[in-house]
C-alpha cells in the first residue's frame, strides 16, 4: 500500500475515535469507515501474529492455542448442526480462516462477507490454495446492508464480528432477513459483563481502550445483546458466556496476550513491544515501510493491554454465545 494511503487511513481512524459524541462517531458510515480502515491497517499484523482465525477461544489445560481455536470453531458448527446441504453465511468473515475450518469438518457451503477489499483478496488467495475452494465464496459488502436476497441462507454465524456494527439490532435484523424461515444463527459476541460498572473510571477507561484498539464504536452489555435479540425478532435457543462454562477454561482466554516465556507470549513483553515499536518507527523514517505502520502497531498494543485488563476484572467477555432462530 502506498505510504500516503496508509497514513491517511490511520489519520481517519484516529479522527473517528476522537469524536466524543457516539452518534457522530458511529453514524453516517463512521463505524464502517473505521472498521474498513482498521482491517486495512492490521490484517497483516493479525495473520503474522495470531493466524488466519481472528478470535479468542476457551482453552483446556495442556491444549495448544491452535487446537483451542479449532475446537471453538467446530463447537460453533455443532451448535448450528451444519451439514453438506447447508448454505451458510459468515458475517464479518475476516480472511475466512474459521470458514475454511468449518467447511472442512461440516461439508457446508460457506459464503463470507467483509467490508474490506484487502481481506477479500486474501480470502480468494487462501481459499484458492485449498482443496475445498468449491465450498467457499466471498463477497465484499457492509453487513448493515447485506448484498443478498432475503431468505437466502439456511444458517449464519458471526465470530467476534458484529461488535463492529453501529447498531446491534440493525445487524441482527439484516441476519434475520437473509435467513430462510426456521433458519438458525449463532454468534460469538464481545460484551461487557454484569460486573462492568459505568461509574467506575477504571472500568470505563478499559472499555474505551478495548473499543479504540479494536475499532468498536460502542461495546454492548450482555443485557443489551439479549434485548437486541428480542427487538430483531429472533427466537432464542441459548445464550451463555463461555468464559464461565464447562467448555474448557483451564487457562484464561486472554493468556496468549499476557507476557510469558513461550514464543507466542514473549511477543507481549514490554521489552519486545518497545523494541518492535522502535524498529517500525525507524523503518518508517528510512522509508522502508509505509508511514503509519508504527501508529497501527501502537493501536494494537492498546488492544493487547486492555483486553487482558478487562478479562482479569471479569468485566469483559469475547465469547458470549448467542444461538437463535428465525420464526417459521
Amino acid at each position: 500500500m502506498e505510504t500516503e494511503v496508509l497514513e491517511e487511513k490511520v489519520t481517519d481512524y484516529n479522527n473517528i475515535f476522537n469524536e466524543k459524541d457516539y452518534s457522530k462517531r458511529a453514524g453516517s458510515g463512521g463505524a464502517q469507515k473505521a472498521t474498513n480502515n482498521f482491517y486495512t491497517l492490521v490484517t497483516e499484523f493479525y495473520e503474522k501474529g495470531w493466524g488466519q482465525s481472528f478470535h479468542f477461544a476457551p482453552r483446556f489445560k495442556g491444549e495448544s492455542f491452535r487446537a483451542s481455536i479449532l475446537r471453538h470453531e467446530h463447537f460453533l458448527a455443532v451448535k448450528l448442526g451444519l451439514n453438506s446441504k447447508d448454505r451458510v453465511l459468515d458475517v464479518g468473515c475476516g480472511v475466512m480462516g474459521p470458514a475454511r475450518n468449518i467447511a472442512r469438518v461440516s461439508g457446508a457451503h460457506i459464503t463470507g462477507i467483509t467490508i474490506n477489499e484487502h481481506q477479500i483478496q486474501r480470502c480468494k488467495a487462501l481459499n484458492g490454495a485449498t482443496t475445498i475452494n468449491h465450498l467457499l465464496d466471498v463477497k465484499q459488502g457492509d453487513f448493515m446492508a447485506m448484498p443478498f436476497p432475503d431468505n437466502s441462507f439456511d444458517k449464519m454465524y458471526a465470530i467476534e464480528a458484529t461488535c463492529h456494527a453501529p447498531s446491534l439490532v440493525g445487524v441482527y435484523k439484516q441476519v434475520i432477513s437473509k435467513l430462510k424461515p426456521g433458519g438458525k444463527a449463532c454468534f460469538y459476541e464481545w460484551a461487557m459483563t454484569d460486573k462492568y460498572d459505568a461509574t467506575n473510571p477504571v472500568h470505563v477507561q478499559i472499555k474505551k481502550d478495548i473499543e479504540y484498539g479494536n475499532s468498536i464504536c460502542e461495546l454492548s452489555t450482555i443485557a443489551e445483546i439479549d434485548q437486541a435479540i428480542k427487538e430483531a425478532g429472533f427466537i432464542k435457543d441459548e445464550t451463555i458466556d463461555l468464559v464461565h462454562s464447562n467448555y474448557g477454561n483451564d487457562e484464561p482466554w486472554y493468556s496468549t496476550l499476557k507476557s510469558g516465556w513461550s514464543l507466542r507470549q514473549m511477543r507481549h513483553t514490554k521489552v519486545f513491544r518497545t523494541f518492535t515499536q522502535y524498529m517500525l518507527n525507524t523503518l518508517e523514517f528510512l522509508h522502508l515501510v509505509p508511514k503509519g505502520t508504527g501508529e497501527a502497531h501502537r493501536i494494537l498494543i492498546i488492544a493487547a493491554d486492555s483486553l487482558p485488563a478487562g478479562g482479569e476484572l471479569d468485566i469483559f467477555t469475547p465469547m458470549y454465545l448467542v444461538c437463535v432462530r428465525k420464526p417459521e
